[in-house]
């Protein structure tokens, strides 16, 4: 009994130590394997999560653009056409109702900046005497023609030329020429002019200190002009002809032609050079008159679009992005956007919800312009007569 005792109590022989040894061995082993494979894993996880979301990111810095009016959705306000400040950044009293837009090509004055936005506001009686200029931000807007009498009476469409501001004065029934700082250089007159409405350059001028061939719109008798600049020397006031090369009929005793300029448009399968855009509201379309630089006589439009959905329309531009035509329609205050080369229907959206009646009140959208954000999607900007208001409609 006290040997089999003894024999228990006896320590551990060496063969038995080199063998435990060997177990707890490769046990840390397979614990330390086990460990660095949780830790690869795990890194692996997080890089693939961290590449996972530089992709989703990636994806959305590189969305595709909005190029046409079907993706645009939010319309803001810019500014008041009738709280606004004079020269001497104090409030101004105007005469509002905002028709047409222009936007500034380049800087032009220490006032007049590349983006800023010019809005006429033709008046309740159509004889205000006032262009607003906006910064293309949200703020205030500026009267930017000179204080002094200079003529401005119901201004309309306004178009930049050689550094110059030109305005299509419907009630005043000329057309003014304005610096860039406001002032009024000329004022040009012509027996053919019968309330000019629409008005647009005919040629690509990068020369500040000339102006070129533009084509003015009557309201009254819907005559299509074009005003070509016979001489003009330094500072010194221009010569000019004025030269009948279309007529559109009236609607409702007047006819209000939108005018939009092109150095070339394909048409179907044809391309046309020198090509002057104009809306009928008489008949619900889209013409064209190409070659339009070279035209001597009254000619008959071409009809690009005709019909459904424009709707008595207003104002027009070109949609910097694709060509298309954007046109705002006066009797149901919906802007549409025209395929040119197709004659096809892009897109209907409405601007604003306020019923046009059968005399046409409550028409708000006059004046249409487009540029493309930092982004590279569509943006436009227009006028709402409703509210006073130059807006914006973005994605």
């Amino acid at each position: 009994m006290s040997l089999l005792n003894t024999a228990n109590t006896q320590p551990a022989t060496a063969s038995s130590k080199k063998l435990l040894s060997s177990r707890n061995g490769r046990l840390g082993i397979l614990m330390t394997i086990i460990v660095l494979l949780c830790t690869i894993g795990f890194l692996a996880f997080q890089q693939l999560s961290t590449s996972h979301a530089a992709y989703q990111q990636h994806k959305q810095w590189h969305a595709a653009p909005i190029t046409n009016i079907n993706g645009l959705k939010h319309i803001s306000q810019v500014g008041s056409t009738a709280n606004v400040l004079d020269f001497a950044g104090k409030q101004a009293m105007v005469d509002p109702n905002p028709y047409k837009i222009a936007i500034a090509p380049i800087n032009l004055s220490p006032t007049l900046k590349a983006g800023d936005i010019l809005v006429s506001n033709i008046g309740n009686e159509d004889k205000g005497m006032s262009l607003i200029k906006f910064a293309p931000v949200v703020g205030k807007g500026r009267v930017f023609n000179m204080p002094a009498a200079n003529g401005v009476s119901g201004p309309s469409a306004m178009a930049f030329d050689g550094g110059k501001v030109l305005v299509a004065n419907s009630t005043g029934n000329n057309v003014l020429i304005l610096n860039a700082n406001g002032s009024i250089f000329q004022t040009l007159k012509s027996p053919l002019f019968n309330g000019p409405w629409g008005i647009t350059v005919g040629q690509s001028n990068k020369d500040m200190n000339k102006i070129v061939t533009f084509f003015t719109s009557n309201k009254f008798d819907g005559k299509i002009l074009r005003v070509d600049i016979k001489k003009q020397e330094r500072g010194k006031p221009v010569q000019f002809k004025v030269t009948q090369i279309g007529q559109f009929g009236l609607r409702d005793k007047i006819s209000k032609i939108e005018l939009r300029w092109l150095p070339e448009l394909r048409v179907g399968h044809n391309t046309w050079k020198d090509v002057l855009l104009a809306v009928d509201p008489s008949t619900n379309r889209i013409a064209a008159y190409p070659f339009s630089s070279k035209l001597q006589v009254s000619v008959k439009s071409q009809t690009i679009f005709k019909g459904g959905p424009l709707n008595n329309p207003g104002g027009m531009t070109i949609n910097p992005l694709n060509g298309d035509a954007l046109v705002v329609n006066l009797n149901n205050n919906n802007l549409v956007e025209i395929n040119l080369q197709k004659g096809t229907v892009v897109g209907v959206k409405q601007i604003d919800p306020t019923m046009v009646d059968a005399q046409g009140n409550n028409s708000a959208l006059f004046g249409v312009a487009a540029v493309k954000d930092q982004q590279g999607n569509l943006k436009i900007y227009f006028t709402n007569d409703n509210t006073n208001s130059l807006n914006v409609l973005t994605k």
